[in-house]
């Protein structure tokens, strides 16, 4: 069957293919980073599965490493954590595609770290752009349904982080808009791993990557829970003290909004 290439809306990547005593050999003569799924490519390592993202696609997890992947009739992309892409290729090739992970084993010990205070500012510039009316934040803090839970996930120490329905300050509404992300597979990727560092007893600090069949990282997601029953300012509470207020934030760092590539997967 021969390869082929599919484009969405850039210039597509251009495979060229030789046999070789009946072998196929797919050679990627250019790479596009965002908007285009190339077919047909083979995996860059040995034991993963998967298929080619489409518009329609069936979404499978890996059992073994709790990725997940588009599926289609060839080529994959991947969505999985900082923590798992490290263990997958290495913290060589991650400082490469200029991803860093630290896992936190002691999260009290950072509250007041220069890391915590970097990952402030990371998320004061993501959310730099989502601006509001102060008549519009004070019908948000009235709303009785910013508590609803839209799906919940578990991080590697088993903590519950639920994401909640939100308003324009925090939650789901607050980023799935402004930072394109869509889709709950993204925020659970994400949290399925141990707290990053910048990390606190409070809040934790998560992350994912999108990536294509070559290792290649097209996205880096961030991913910010409240670990506890009210926000950090005080202005929104939980009637359960032993809840958690969970995802205030996610954003894909280095853009304002995050591949549409990222919601397929």
């Amino acid at each position: 069957m021969p390869l082929t290439t599919a484009s969405f809306g850039t210039k597509v990547p251009r495979i060229r293919t030789q046999e070789h005593g009946g072998t196929r050999e797919a050679k990627l003569a250019s790479f596009v980073l965002l908007g285009s799924v190339t077919f047909g490519a083979a995996p860059a390592y040995a034991g993963t599965s998967g298929v080619a993202d489409e518009p329609t696609t069936q979404v499978q997890t890996s059992t073994g490493d709790s990725s997940t992947e588009a599926s289609g009739d060839a080529g994959q992309l991947f969505l999985t954590s900082d923590e798992q892409y490290v263990q997958t290729f290495g913290a060589a090739e991650a400082t490469k595609q200029g991803l860093t992970y630290e896992a936190v084993a002691d999260s009290d010990s950072v509250a007041d770290s220069a890391a915590a205070d970097d990952t402030d500012k990371a998320v004061a510039a993501a959310d730099s752009d989502i601006r509001e009316s102060d008549a519009t934040a004070d019908d948000d803090a009235a709303s009785d349904h910013w508590s609803v839970v839209k799906f919940v996930a578990h991080d590697k120490d088993g903590r519950y982080i639920p994401t909640r329905q939100g308003n324009r300050s925090f939650g789901w509404v607050h980023f799935s808009g402004p930072h394109n992300i869509h889709s709950e597979k993204v925020i659970k990727a994400a949290v399925n791993e141990h707290p990053e560092r910048g990390s606190t007893k409070t809040r934790k600090v998560y992350g994912a990557v999108l990536y294509d069949t070559l290792g290649i990282i097209l996205a880096k997601v961030k991913v910010i829970a409240q670990y506890h029953w009210e926000t950090s300012d005080h202005k929104y509470k939980l009637a359960d003290t032993h809840d958690k207020i969970g995802v205030i934030t996610a954003f894909c760092q280095g853009v304002n909004k995050c591949p549409d590539a990222l919601n397929r997967v």
